[in-house]
């Protein structure tokens, strides 16, 4: 009878319990045989891991880009809506103020108060080309005249208005609405003026040596 040693009998038998369980990879644990290369499928395994995670990598990377992208795209919007706003403000704020002009312009082009006469009064008398000088005339005269109102009238003598036309009526051949209207007494009056004067300076001395003009 040949006695089989122990221990060769224990390796023998857990090697082949491996085997059942686990495949050679297990089996080759328990013994001395050294492994063999790994299979094929599982070098392959090992690349298609590496190329997901690889992939996966730049997929993050390029919705990263994109994040940041968009959150720059959305700041910049926002800087140029509230720039934009800002410019809308400031356009409605000068055509305010543009418009306010213009109503006090045309308040003043029509006159009214005494100091919106004289204003225009003013103008009209640089636009006729007349200097400084003789516009301060023109101011002196119907400041002693009327004061400037358009409304002014001498009970004694029926003179009416700014330029104190005698009559009064004569003024329409400057306007129909001579009676309310400073620019159309303005205008007769300056009229008046350039014809029998030449200019404001003349009629002012004039009335300050006879006292009327």
């Amino acid at each position: 009878m040949v006695r089989i040693p122990a221990v060769r009998t224990a390796v023998a038998v857990t090697s082949m319990v491996a085997v059942l369980a686990g495949g050679p990879a297990l089996a080759n644990a328990f013994t001395s045989t050294p492994p063999g290369p790994m299979p094929a499928s599982w070098e392959d395994g090992r690349a298609h891991d590496a190329e997901q995670a690889a992939a996966s990598h730049a997929a993050w990377l390029k919705a990263e880009k994109q994040r940041k992208a968009e959150e720059k795209r959305k700041a910049e919007e926002k800087r140029k809506a509230e720039e934009k706003r800002k410019a809308e403000e400031k356009r409605k704020a000068e055509e305010k103020r543009k418009a306010a002009e213009r109503a006090a312009r045309a308040r003043a082009h029509q006159g009214g108060t005494p100091a919106q006469n004289r204003a225009l009064g003013q103008q009209m008398c640089r636009d006729r080309g007349w200097s400084a000088s003789q516009c301060d005339g023109l101011d002196r005269l119907w400041q002693h005249e009327s004061g400037w109102n358009h409304t002014a009238a001498n009970s004694s003598s029926g003179a009416y208005g700014i330029p104190q036309a005698l009559p009064g009526s004569k003024m329409a051949s400057a306007g129909a609405d001579w009676r309310t209207n400073p620019r159309t007494q303005i205008k007769w009056g300056l009229d008046y003026i350039a014809a029998s004067y030449g200019n404001p300076g003349n009629a002012w001395a004039h009335s300050q040596r006879y006292g009327w003009y």
